[in-house]
């Protein structure tokens, strides 16, 4: 599969880092409680960053040689 442009690369990994994590902490601390609203955002935030990690290094994604 043919990686996206090296801008867009960035777009998608920094919205994964930032969006997911925020909204489950939000809608988690809604539904949930405060303190179990909070501990869904963080374990979102650890499934995102490990997802964010393997695109950067595994997938290879930091070159710029498109």
């Amino acid at each position: 599969m043919k990686r996206p442009p090296f801008i867009y690369r960035y777009i998608i990994v920094g919205s994964i880092l930032v969006f997911p994590p925020i909204l489950s902490a939000h809608y988690g601390s809604i539904y949930l409680g405060k303190e179990n609203g909070v501990l869904l955002g963080f374990s979102v935030g650890i499934i995102c960053v490990t997802f964010a990690c393997w695109k950067l290094y595994i997938d290879d994604w930091r070159d710029d040689e498109d």
